[in-house]
């Protein structure tokens, strides 16, 4: 495992897995609606015994895909918050370099760094691998020196 990766691919996925869970939850209202609408059909008056079954598998479904939905949310908000604890410990400078070079990255990212901060460009490459080996000791800590 390389630790500079690993913190690029949690910075990387951030912004996604955050709208990722909107949709999640989005997707778990729609199949509670749904499955609300299927307990109040009765399966005593289905004709056949074909039609109870496709209804049960209709319920089965509908619990199976919530269920994972919702493991899955709870995961994907776990993974939100760890990089946020991560990231808030950051002073304001080493934030803004992560979130150009990883986060919402942008073409030209080093220039508009060095226009907004003052810098020359080894000092932004400086201050990137900074910001990364804090963000990583903050949301995995340090375990040896």
């Amino acid at each position: 495992m390389n630790w500079r990766q690993e913190a690029v691919c949690d910075l990387e996925r951030y912004e996604k897995q955050k709208q990722a869970l909107d949709n999640i939850s989005d997707r778990i209202s729609i199949l509670n609606d749904s499955y609300t609408s299927l307990k109040s059909a009765s399966m005593d008056k289905l004709p056949y015994k074909a039609d109870a079954t496709r209804f049960e598998d209709a319920m089965l479904n509908n619990i199976v895909e919530r269920q994972k939905l919702e493991n899955t949310y709870k995961i994907t908000r776990s993974l939100v918050r760890l990089t946020e604890k991560g990231l808030c410990k950051l002073n304001d400078c080493e934030k803004r370099v992560l979130e150009l070079f990883y986060i919402r990255k942008q073409k030209m990212h080093v220039e508009r760094l060095m226009e907004e901060l003052g810098y020359e460009k080894t000092k932004i490459y400086s201050l990137r691998e900074k910001a990364l080996h804090d963000f990583t000791i903050c949301m995995y800590g340090l375990l040896e020196c």
